[in-house]
């Protein structure tokens, strides 16, 4: 008789590890017990839309000088619509590949056919400069301050029919994102040194992290799969 219910104990200690080992395992979400969850949509990217308002680096401090390219055509204007443009496909291709890498790991599969929810993303976007302090040593000027962005990012998740299944706003002042920056001035007619490009970079890598870190949970797998189950 006890060599029967030690038998029993041991049958019964083996069913319940294979039922926790299967409730575990990913086939539950492929339909094991009758729970069947939906298949994953595909995503296809959209191109971001940016809207830019950033600082202009500066070359020489020449003010006449710098009048004066004001009025050609490889002016100031020129010079900030270029900088503005590179600034903005920074960000457009840092975003993409940020959201491409965490769709990956979510193993949502990326596509653009006929049944892809299409992902937009819009980007208004505003960096300014803070005067902090100017020295003159004499052979240069040292001009140091801060820079800080503000403006709305948004994202609209569609169906294939056009339905908006999701929308997202965020506002960037929120996300505080800030950083430091320095140009040198020589009184000889040098180039500036200016530090502010670098900035821009790296302010753009902090955004882009702090975005994700807002929206990832409007477009993990499990979300997706709700959104279109219904």
């Amino acid at each position: 008789m006890i060599s029967f219910f030690r038998h029993r104990l041991a049958t019964n200690h083996l069913v319940l590890c294979t039922l926790m080992a299967l409730a575990t395992s990913p086939a539950v979400g492929q339909g094991l017990f009758g729970g069947e969850a939906g298949p994953l949509p595909q995503i296809a990217l959209a191109r971001t839309e940016i809207a830019a308002d950033i600082p202009t680096p500066l070359q020489g401090n020449d003010m006449e000088a710098l009048l004066a390219q004001a009025t050609s055509g490889q002016g100031l204007t020129a010079a900030r619509d270029a900088a503005t443009r590179a600034f903005s496909d920074q960000l457009r291709d840092k975003l993409d590949t940020a959201l491409r890498a965490f769709f990956i790991d979510e193993q949502v599969p990326l596509g653009a056919g006929n049944g892809a929810l299409a992902l937009h993303n819009f980007i208004d976007i505003s960096v300014v400069k803070q005067l902090n302090g100017l020295k003159n040593s004499g052979r240069f000027e040292l001009e140091r301050g801060n820079l800080s962005a503000s403006g709305d990012y948004h994202f609209r998740l569609q169906a294939p029919d056009g339905r908006i299944l999701k929308e997202r706003r965020v506002d960037i002042a929120d996300l505080r994102i800030k950083g430091n920056y320095q140009i040198k001035t020589y009184n000889n007619g040098q180039d500036a040194e200016d530090t502010t490009p670098a900035e821009l970079d790296k302010l753009l890598d902090i955004l882009v992290v702090r975005i994700l870190d807002r929206i990832e949970d409007d477009l993990e797998a499990d979300s997706l799969r709700e959104m279109t189950s219904g």
